[in-house]
């Protein structure tokens, strides 16, 4: 199986999927494709805010195929970015239909 399939089929599962694996949940998408594709490194970008996968000659995050430069995660940045956790720092609320307005329970 392609990356690539993958991650669109995973992406079209849920509108919120690419919210959650864009803030905050990169590290952890890098571990979903690990465990599908056992040679997926991670890598980080030079802000060191952002994990992408390697897979092959590519790198790829939860919007397909990642353009820019990334760099090799280092021990310390395993540690840092296992912290990294999109429910612990974000919540989820649901849009009016008509107005696009968030609905605040």
């Amino acid at each position: 199986m392609e990356p690539e399939y993958l991650i669109k089929a995973l992406r079209d599962t849920d509108s919120y999927i690419e919210m959650i694996y864009l803030n905050g949940g990169c590290y952890r998408f890098y571990k979903f494709l690990k465990s599908i594709f056992p040679k997926a490194e991670p890598y980080i970008n030079p802000r060191k805010d952002h994990v992408v996968t390697k897979i092959g000659d590519n790198f790829y995050d939860i919007r397909g195929k990642a353009d820019g430069m990334f760099l090799p995660l280092l021990e310390q940045d395993i540690k840092m970015c296992e912290e990294w956790s999109f429910a612990r720092n974000n919540w989820l609320y649901r849009e009016c239909p008509l107005c696009n307005e968030p609905i605040i329970a």
